[in-house]
């Protein structure tokens, strides 16, 4: 039972959310936990955007700009290793990335906006789903009235271990890395182990395969760019069982592309199809090439990780200018790629358990870091006085 306005626990919201975990395009339990909160605030929010997101509006009334913040709220496929009381209920599932914690800093902000609207323009609050996959902000900006609405600014954090608790981590450009997986598959013909010639092995291929994905960085030597091979198969098992007595007619190779430019990781992909196909018609095998959870680049815009960086140091948060972007990637790019705005990070703790790990927590007090910092951009963009010297620029 979610409690009423006045009582508004944002640790223990948070801590309801890790208990309740839903894999990415399946979070119903969560988005009604989210619905019914802001509705206990007294607000309606707009429900069912790209499947369970949601977004609550807080219009002043008058003049001014537009603003959004995002939080996302999917988990992850991963067992939990924890005894604290809040663990997960979820057999396999668990928010390993913190995603709860980004709710509830959101929420936060809801509480505080449904008591203190904004005095100019309006601002957005928008709790997406299926972050971990790819698709959910492409999915909600699929909504006719979300995708017709003029966004000015858009902002959202994301927490990152390894660094100085509260630490506000930001760069302009290209903060996150663009991303995809994908999946190899060759098809020969099995054959006696004693007689391989008579089948069309694709061991050869398999290893060529390989090098090719490992090679593939050093053809863009002007940008960063990584693949990662995460899993290579060969042969067919019976029970997972492999027979000595085959020669193998099947082989399958899964990796990891990412590059800090999309239009670079376009042409990567672009080139594994191609060399794989110039590869199997040398070998005479067929290929199947399939492409998963694909994230474009999210791109910064330098005005504003500027009121990022001059409202956190108003909060005396440090802030770190990254020097390079992030090596994951983070679906917030969608948002970033239709409106101007930034995603950032804040530290964690240098020594807090990483991220996508089964002892991962988020550290509850980001909640109100993060709360203060958007209440602050929110300030410092709605507040009447903002405007009227904005309008006389």
């Amino acid at each position: 039972m979610i409690a009423p306005n006045e009582s508004f626990d944002p640790v223990a919201f948070r801590r309801c959310l890790h208990q309740y975990p839903e894999l990415s395009h399946c979070e119903h339990r969560t988005a009604e936990m989210i619905n019914q909160q802001l509705r206990q605030f007294g607000l309606t929010p707009r429900t069912g955007l790209g499947g369970h997101g949601t977004v609550v509006e807080f219009d002043s009334g008058k003049p001014g700009k537009t603003s959004l913040f995002r939080a996302d709220f999917d988990a992850l496929p991963i067992q939990e290793q924890a005894d604290r009381p809040y663990a997960s209920r979820q057999a396999g599932v668990m928010h390993a990335c913190g995603h709860d914690g980004h709710t509830a800093s959101l929420m936060a902000v809801a509480k505080h906006l449904s008591e203190h609207p904004p005095q100019s323009g309006r601002v957005l609050l928008l709790f997406q789903p299926a972050e971990e996959t790819g698709a959910g902000a492409a999915a909600m900006l699929q909504d006719p009235w979300l995708a017709e609405q003029h966004i000015d600014s858009v902002f959202a954090y994301h927490n990152l271990p390894g660094y100085p608790l509260n630490t506000v981590l930001i760069k302009p450009n290209s903060f996150a890395c663009a991303s995809t997986g994908v999946t190899i598959e060759l098809f020969g013909k099995t054959s006696h182990a004693a007689k391989p010639e008579d089948g069309l092995p694709p061991t050869a291929a398999m290893i060529n395969t390989i090098e090719l994905i490992q090679r593939l960085p050093l053809q863009f030597p002007e940008v960063f760019a990584l693949t990662t091979v995460v899993h290579a198969s060969l042969g067919e098992t019976t029970n997972g069982e492999a027979a000595f007595g085959t020669a193998p007619g099947y082989a399958k190779v899964l990796a990891t592309l990412r590059s800090d430019d999309s239009q670079t990781l376009v042409a990567m992909k672009s080139l594994i199809e191609q060399q794989i196909s110039a590869l199997c018609a040398t070998e005479q095998l067929r290929s199947e090439i399939s492409w998963q959870e694909w994230f474009n680049a999210a791109v910064n815009s330098q005005q504003h990780c500027q009121q990022v960086i001059e409202q956190a140091r108003s909060l005396d948060l440090p802030v770190e200018r990254l020097k390079e972007p992030m090596r994951w990637s983070e679906d917030m790019a969608e948002f970033l790629a239709q409106w101007p705005g930034a995603l950032f990070c804040l530290g964690s703790g240098e020594h807090h358990p990483q991220l996508h790990n089964p002892d991962y927590d988020f550290p509850d007090t980001l909640i109100d870091t993060a709360c203060n910092l958007f209440r602050a951009l929110i300030n410092d963009i709605h507040c009447g006085t903002h405007q009227a010297e904005h309008e006389g620029q």
